[in-house]
């Protein structure tokens, strides 16, 4: 059973994640669980310097957003971007790296997530909080489904988040094409009700992805893995984080324009 997860489909990662005999530390679910919080502690520190260098004060109430605060997209942003984009690559190429290179990608993810963040709460204020909560809620009951045995990681489940993945992927292409001839189609009804349904695929998709996820590290405890792969571990379980968070947050600013 393979998670959907780029990060954890590697067939080198797996020739770790399985050894042919027990390392004398191994992965622990602890272990993965402290060093998930490692990185998400880095990413909200990234995210609250991004947030930062996308608000700027004004000297007057703007009348809608923050009221004394424009927001911008900051001049780093695409450089954090293909930097995170970059490391992503390096990280899944030495596994073994991912200690140092989770850090910097996380601060440079972090930093990104703070921009999209603080252009999303400027536009529909608390939008943020609830996006973590709903993470958190989307989160806790994947892990409760998965702890129970009410859903299970099989290659079925696999194949399925894998196909959903890619039909999404169709699905954004397709809009973005359109969007090129018409640009007014953005705005409309139609787009808010195609956005939603698809957002909300989306999260169910995530949801089952961290539930593969799960499994995935189920199984190199089992196996035994090697203790330095509990920080590759954490970065996979935090790049799923990360997705579900931005289509949380999209999602509810969908819901709110609906309203």
């Amino acid at each position: 059973m393979q998670s959907s997860n780029p990060a954890l489909t590697n067939e080198r990662v797996y020739a770790e994640l399985y050894p042919a005999s027990a390392a004398p530390r191994t992965v622990t679910r602890t272990g993965v669980g402290v060093k998930t919080l490692v990185f998400l502690a880095f990413v909200i520190a990234g995210g609250a310097w991004g947030w930062a260098a996308s608000t700027q004060p004004v000297g007057q109430d703007l009348g809608s957003g923050y009221a004394n605060t424009t927001v911008t997209i900051p001049g780093g942003f695409w450089l954090a971007s293909f930097g995170a984009l970059f490391l992503s690559f390096a990280i899944i190429a030495a596994p073994r790296r991912a200690a140092v290179l989770g850090i910097v990608y996380s601060v440079l993810q972090g930093y990104c997530l703070g921009a999209i963040s603080a252009s999303f709460d400027a536009q529909t204020d608390g939008i943020v909080s609830a996006a973590v909560l709903a993470t958190l809620g989307v989160f806790l009951a994947a892990w409760f489904l998965y702890a129970t045995g009410l859903v299970q990681p099989t290659q079925r489940m696999a194949f399925i988040v894998v196909a959903a993945l890619g039909g999404l992927c169709l699905l954004y292409l397709f809009v973005w094409v359109l969007a090129i001839f018409d640009w007014d189609w953005l705005y409309s009804d139609e787009f808010r009700s195609v956005g939603i349904v698809a957002l909300v695929i989306a999260v169910v998709v995530a949801a089952l992805s961290l539930v593969l996820d799960f499994g995935t590290i189920e199984a190199g405890v089992a196996a035994g893995a090697p203790k330095e792969l509990e920080w590759y571990c954490a970065y996979g379980l935090m790049v799923t984080l990360v997705w579900l968070y931005i289509t949380l947050l999209r999602l509810l600013a969908l819901l709110a324009r609906n309203r």
